[in-house]
């Protein structure tokens, strides 16, 4: 990471970070796709890459609850991943907006660097 071309102080890219972690709270992995595909600046590409993990992870977790509900030991599961949802794009957001990169907890890697 020593390498990437970090340009933390443009309003702009702290912008594109902070709807593309708000974004997966309304559109799932869609904004972190899009903006990981596109971009190619270092610090803009490796936020949406961890915003990427962190939604197809929460795909994953949601899977995994449904399958529970379904035996009817996970009831109250999926809402336990929504609120995981909502609290950590809201961290990432503020993080990001301050030009830190965040790494979101409970994160499969799907993407590396």
């Amino acid at each position: 990471m020593e390498n990437l071309n970090y340009n933390r102080d443009s309003e702009s890219d702290r912008l594109i970070i902070v709807l593309t972690h708000l974004g997966g709270i309304f559109f799932g992995f869609a904004p972190s796709l899009l903006v990981y595909l596109v971009k190619n600046d270092g610090w803009v590409k490796e936020n949406a890459r961890n915003a990427l993990n962190w939604q197809l992870t929460s795909l994953v977790y949601y899977a995994i609850c449904w399958v529970l509900v379904l035996v009817i030991i996970g009831i109250f599961l999926p809402w336990l991943i929504v609120v995981l949802n909502i609290v950590f794009c809201l961290v990432a957001a503020i993080r990001s907006s301050k030009g830190e990169e965040y790494k979101y907890p409970l994160t499969i890697e799907f993407i590396k660097s």
